[in-house]
């Protein structure tokens, strides 16, 4: 049942899922490209922001452009903001069309089943809170908002309008969904909803992002439909509705390796596995690259344009940006087959992680500092040539 790490573990009990009905969809091509996201200018953002980066964005070869939080006036009232919007619709599709002639994909992100205190929503349909046994909100304390019921009809319909606005009117590819709240809901007792049992809100979680996930590859065949679970675990059930799972707000390089390894174990290699803003790992694009990840950033540009310093692409940052962009781009580990069998992430030193690719095996090594051998396993018979592919040197001959 269980041999070496989790690795072996976890992609056995994914084939006894499949073996029972869970499908997992491959991702479309354009989910292997790198990301940039606004969200470095934080919820203040302004769409001049946005289009003032895009040159540098450009420039060093991201493909995605994300909007982030900021965009709405308020959780659950997803309407956009006159103040950076002041001829609605007609200011964000620009803002798309702009992101699309300059060659990028746009996304959008969005916290469905949240809705603040006092919003529009509360007020004219309270019938749709998800409530407790005593007839309290259940609060989401992570976003200071209510619940929505996921098993409720009128819930649903609410939110898969929202996504075939975003995707057809607005004109976005994609959706980055957001939330630690989005992992499960808990039991649900407002009497308006009739539910059978309290435990059909539980039950109507996956159900509830399958109709989101549906509706979406309706709206756009090869929509992308991120999930992050804001530095949380993945529900295994809600894994079948997304095509990019995410390291979801690591606080360490080792955390995206992990949360990589993992995912790829429950969802194999078709599905993206994003590595989330480098920012957050100190720009370690290593360990994005040598676990298949697909790399991003939320840094700001030009210097002194955001609130927050610590996003800024200076030009030291830039230039270390374009080597590592250049070698994900050239070597796409992301789109290669993770051999997670063989290394132990708990007793091998140092940490290794192995992608197969295209005849080739691409090993990472992981450790504050190393002095020792290191063993190459997974080859065949035969001499094999080594090579430093980061900095371009020729290690030699191995059998």
């Amino acid at each position: 049942v269980h041999e070496g790490d989790y690795f072996q573990t976890l992609r056995d009990y994914r084939d006894v899922m499949i073996a029972q009905g869970i499908h997992f969809d491959a991702s479309p091509d354009s989910a292997f490209g790198p990301i940039w996201c606004a969200w470095g200018y934080g919820r203040k953002f302004t769409p001049s922001q946005v289009y003032g980066a895009l040159p540098i964005v450009k420039k060093l070869g991201f493909t995605w452009v994300t909007l982030d939080d900021g965009w709405q006036t308020a959780q659950g009232d997803w309407f956009l903001q006159p103040q950076k919007f002041p001829h609605g619709d007609a200011d964000m599709r620009a803002l798309v069309d702009k992101i699309h002639a300059e060659g990028f994909k746009a996304q959008l992100w969005w916290a469905p089943l949240a809705a603040d205190p006092g919003t529009e929503l509360v007020k004219k349909h309270p019938a749709w809170l998800l409530l407790n046994a005593d007839g309290s909100k259940q609060k989401i304390s992570y976003w200071n908002s209510w619940y929505l019921c996921p098993a409720d009809p009128e819930v649903v319909a609410y939110h898969q309008a929202i996504v075939v606005k975003a995707l057809r009117d607005w004109g976005f590819d994609g959706l980055k969904l957001d939330g630690q709240h989005m992992n499960g809901a808990p039991p649900c007792y407002n009497p308006a909803h009739k539910h059978a049992r309290p435990e059909e809100s539980v039950e109507g979680m996956p159900k509830f992002f399958q109709a989101l996930y549906e509706t979406a590859r309706q709206t756009k065949p090869d929509a992308l439909v991120e999930f992050c679970p804001c530095g949380t675990a993945y529900s295994f059930f809600t894994l079948p509705f997304l095509n990019m799972s995410v390291a979801s707000d690591p606080e360490s390089a080792w955390q995206v390796r992990t949360k990589g390894k993992t995912l790829k174990a429950l969802q194999g290699d078709r599905v993206a596995y994003f590595g989330d803003h480098v920012d957050m790992t100190k720009d370690d694009f290593a360990s994005t690259i040598g676990v298949g990840g697909v790399v991003g950033t939320n840094f700001t540009w030009p210097e002194g344009s955001a609130a927050r310093k610590r996003g800024d692409l200076t030009p030291a940052r830039e230039k270390n940006f374009e080597k590592w962009i250049g070698i994900y781009k050239e070597k796409m580990l992301s789109r290669g087959e993770y051999l997670g069998t063989l290394y132990d992430i708990g007793f091998d030193r140092p940490e290794t992680h192995v992608v197969r690719k295209d005849g080739s095996m691409y090993y990472a090594f992981y450790a504050p500092q190393w002095s020792g051998k290191i063993t190459l396993r997974g080859l065949s018979q035969g001499a094999y040539r080594v090579t430093d592919y980061v900095d371009g040197k020729d290690l030699g001959t191995v059998r």
